[in-house]
């Protein structure tokens, strides 16, 4: 069911991309899914029978001027709590869990409209990516951006990630510090567009699409 529902959310993008204008500036929210964890990760996050068995998201992008942007992401997941901290029924069934991220691009080039260069950001894990585990970092990397034509935006970002160490830890693997995030956005009308993406946080993917404002 899960790789069927991935395998639907990039034919959907494929297909609205081809038809579509670019979008630019954007804030919007949608739906995604956390992919498979690792065989022998047993802190990851996970659409288990706790949890909804989809996720929630945001995303902001804004040009500042004509080199430095901003942008933001993220994911929201509830998850049923245990019986004896159940307050009843409805949303107080439900602790929340969730990444959010922020991130400063500076373009140092621009090759026949790709653009490249760099990125810094920090994000603030609850829970979520990894499970259990409640995290501020800061990180820096490159990005790029390409022009689709007239018909979108593609988009790229890797980082190195870094976070104080934490108790019972000795050593983080050098993978577990990468992150890339990589999508794209196009127009469906003049001021509603869609936006679909692929993160890969702490040895994990993050799946999602949605729809908001361009402006």
């Amino acid at each position: 069911m899960k790789k069927a529902t991935i395998v639907s959310l990039a034919l959907a993008l494929v297909l609205a991309a081809s038809s579509f204008a670019s979008a630019a500036n954007y804030i919007g929210g949608g739906i995604g899914i956390v992919g498979p964890a690792p065989a022998v990760e047993s802190g990851a996050a996970s659409a288990d029978s706790d949890s909804f068995p989809i996720i929630f998201t945001l995303a902001l992008d804004y040009d500042l001027m004509d080199k430095l942007s901003v942008s933001a992401n993220g994911y929201i997941q509830p998850k049923k709590k245990p019986v004896s901290d159940a307050a009843g029924t409805g949303l107080g069934d439900y602790d929340i869990f969730g990444l959010a991220g922020g991130y400063v691009k500076y373009a140092l080039a621009n090759l026949d409209a790709l653009k490249l260069g760099a990125v810094a950001g920090a994000k603030y894990n609850k829970g979520f990516v990894p499970s259990g585990v409640d995290r501020f970092s800061y990180g820096a990397g490159v990005f790029a951006e390409q022009p689709l034509g007239e018909t979108g935006t593609i988009y790229g970002q890797a980082m190195y990630w870094m976070w104080a160490k934490e108790e019972g830890i000795e050593k983080v693997e050098t993978v577990e510090r990468i992150g890339v995030i990589g999508g794209i956005n196009f127009k469906i009308t003049e001021k509603i567009a869609v936006k679909g993406q692929v993160e890969y946080a702490n040895k994990q993917a993050l799946f999602s699409i949605g729809a908001g404002y361009t402006f």
